[in-house]
């Protein structure tokens, strides 16, 4: 299939990122098509979560170009020069990514529902009434109906997820970023939150995902990256990749997870 300007929904053009002397992401290339699950695995270290953070610019790049549907990300590109964007507008292009980080990050003092209908009130300026009815939506959606009095206190570390993905969802993002989301969980846990990660993806949500989940990626990709030493190594289709690598460092990596 044939990926057109218009198909692709994230696009990373030779991505380097430094932190000090550390070369995080060398030369990255990556292409999302508007509908995907894109998952990349790799070692720890090995860049994944930073190329999440420089697709909804909570790291700055070092070089290269970030496009979000054909909007370059963090600049303005004017007679062959970059000009950053003030904080107000990067603000503005990081609402088409929701993320969905390690450790749950809600607000403590709000419950579940207040928790969701936070960024619609205050970000997009909603009515309450209209905050209210998509958060319940949401919470329903992520399979927490009637928990949305529950502070996250209440809350098991699944549930606290769920949550944040649904406040995640609540922004109506084009693309859903999730970094390592079962990793801080007890392994019982894991199931819950990752069949609603399915399940979205069956709703042709994009999505860019880094776990260390290797059935998830069989079962629910359809576009598998593998990183390491901050380049992709090699990508493709989950199922030929997991069973047949075609490059050794893919090998020695799978090899020890599978």
């Amino acid at each position: 299939m044939d990926q057109t300007i218009s198909e692709v929904c994230v696009e990373m053009q030779n991505i380097h990122k430094f932190y000090g002397s550390v070369h995080a992401l060398k030369g990255v290339n990556l292409r999302v098509r508007r509908g995907e699950v894109c998952v990349a695995i790799g070692p720890s270290g090995s860049g994944k979560s930073t190329l999440l953070r420089c697709i909804n610019q909570l790291e700055s790049i070092s070089a290269g170009r970030v496009f979000l549907k054909g909007q370059l990300q963090g600049y303005l590109e004017r007679g062959g020069r970059f000009h950053p964007l003030a904080s107000g507008q990067i603000a503005a292009q990081r609402r088409l990514t929701g993320m969905v980080f390690q450790r749950f990050n809600l607000f403590p003092h709000m419950t579940a529902l207040e928790n969701v209908m936070e960024g619609p009130l205050h970000v997009k300026g909603w009515p309450r009434q209209q905050a209210r009815a998509k958060a319940d939506e949401l919470l329903a959606r992520v399979g927490l109906e009637g928990f949305g009095n529950r502070y996250p206190g209440q809350l098991s570390g699944g549930q606290q997820q769920r949550v944040a993905i649904a406040r995640a969802l609540a922004m109506e993002p084009e693309v859903m970023l999730f970094d390592e989301p079962t990793s801080a969980l007890d392994p019982e846990l894991v199931g819950e939150v990752l069949d609603v990660i399915k399940t979205l993806a069956l709703s042709g949500i994009t999505m860019v995902v880094v776990t260390h989940e290797i059935g998830f990626a069989r079962e629910v990709a359809n576009h598998l990256v593998f990183m390491d030493q901050g380049q992709v190594v090699e990508e493709g289709e989950p199922r030929a990749m997991l069973a047949n690598p075609q490059n050794p460092r893919t090998a020695a990596f799978l090899s020890k997870v599978l």
